[in-house]
């Protein structure tokens, strides 16, 4: 049973009851016990690479108005907050057809970046525990008007010789930021 599930149900409970249950039993907040050797079902949906990605920080800063034609620079940091060892951050974004042009113009050695059309693909490798990383993109505003939503994602991997291909098909592209081109 879910966190929620049982939140609900001892709320529900209280509530029949005449508000006597008004807080959880340690044993209700440990879980319910599972025999050893199996799985529980949280556990096996959990990945691991969405376990590591919970443990990294993605903070994006841009301008929000561009003119026609304008530049403007993304900056997307990356940080390493509590996953233990040495980690690999495959970063993805996906520029929309308001962009006629993107270029990385910062990032650290230690990041190979590829540009292809308006789709971006950066590795970043070696990232410890409590490291950070910050890659610079500039982006050329084409000549519409309107509101150009860029999407990025990102994935952490422990595997050094990961393909960056392949993983960069697996990526979801959830961090959005927009921008209004005046």
């Amino acid at each position: 049973m879910s966190h929620l599930a049982k939140r609900l149900t001892a709320a529900a409970l209280a509530a029949a009851l005449g508000g006597t249950l008004l807080f959880q039993s340690p044993a209700m907040a440990a879980g319910p016990a599972v025999p050893a050797g199996t799985a529980s079902p949280a556990a096996a949906t959990a990945s691991p690479a969405a376990e590591a990605a919970a443990k990294f920080g993605y903070e994006i800063s841009f301008p929000k108005h561009v003119r026609r034609g304008g530049s403007l620079v993304f900056t997307v940091k990356v940080r390493n907050r509590k996953a233990r060892g040495q980690h690999y951050v495959a970063l993805v974004g996906d520029f929309p057809s308001g962009f006629r042009r993107i270029k990385v113009v910062a990032k650290p050695r230690s990041v190979k970046c590829s540009v292809k059309r308006r789709d971006l693909a950066c590795w970043i490798t070696s990232l410890d525990k409590g490291d950070s990383t910050t890659v610079k993109i500039r982006a050329w505003a084409g000549s519409r008007r309107g509101t150009a939503t860029v999407r990025f994602g990102v994935l952490a991997t422990k595997t050094p010789g990961a393909n960056l291909g392949k993983i960069a098909k697996k990526v979801r592209l959830t961090i959005k930021a927009k921008t209004r081109i005046l």
